[in-house]
């Protein structure tokens, strides 16, 4: 295994590139989360919501403790997101295929629909990658996938 470079040395080029490169991430990820969130209010729903729309997939159900950890957000807090959802129509609640004491929540047609909606608009040109071009957004895509396989 490789030794850190002390600071100054051969290595410290290469990290400060690395913190240039974080601190353009954090940025881009602040612009994105603007943007989800404005997108979500402009439904009428709150990140949160947008995010529980985003998580579910049409053809399954997902139990309140998996879905809380894939939103890495706290179990207890997340019963009155999945309520205003199942309020709205967007989502409902059924028993458990695999654990009849819990329940798994599933999208409706109409918590289907208001996915895609959301989608639809997220990825439409209007947010801050929508000024890149194909080529741009495929060369991007690529250094994110080498990123993820690298730390995997």
């Amino acid at each position: 295994m490789a030794t850190p470079a002390a600071p100054g040395g051969a290595g410290s080029g290469h990290l400060r590139l690395e913190g240039e490169v974080v601190g353009l991430w954090f940025e881009m990820q602040a612009r994105l989360e603007g943007h989800f969130g404005d997108l979500a209010a402009e439904l009428e729903l709150t990140a949160v919501q947008a995010k529980v729309l985003m998580i579910l997939q049409p053809d399954g159900a997902m139990t309140m403790r998996t879905l809380a950890g894939q939103l890495q957000y706290d179990a207890s807090n997340l019963t009155g997101v999945v309520d205003r959802l199942e309020e709205m129509g967007a989502v409902r609640r059924q028993p458990n295929a695999h654990d009849r004491r819990t329940k798994a929540v599933v999208l409706t047609d109409q918590g289907q629909r208001l996915r895609l909606t959301f989608w639809e608009r997220l990825t439409n040109n209007s947010g801050p990658l929508g000024r890149l071009n194909s080529r741009e957004l495929a060369s991007l895509r690529s250094l994110l996938r080498s990123a993820v396989r690298a730390g995997a």
